[in-house]
């Protein structure tokens, strides 16, 4: 029986914190910027979205959810 190595491409959530910009967009440009520069270990480069939370914003009701191509989801 043949044995295989098998590359499982996998999406990961990974934070990023204190961004500073002037929109929500912009701070996920920031956030692919530094998760570019140094990506975590064996992190195939593929973004599907998202999550933008506002420091301070306990309830999460300025959060914001955007897509690869930082379109507003919800």
């Amino acid at each position: 029986m043949p044995i295989y190595n098998v590359h499982v491409y996998l999406i990961v959530r990974e934070l990023v914190c204190d961004i500073a910009a002037d929109s929500q967009e912009a701070a996920c440009e920031r956030a692919e910027k530094v998760i570019a520069a140094n990506p975590p270990a064996n992190w195939a480069y593929a973004i599907d979205g998202f999550q933008v939370d506002e420091i301070g914003d306990t309830d999460h009701r300025k959060s914001g959810f955007y897509n690869s191509e930082y379109g507003k989801e919800w």
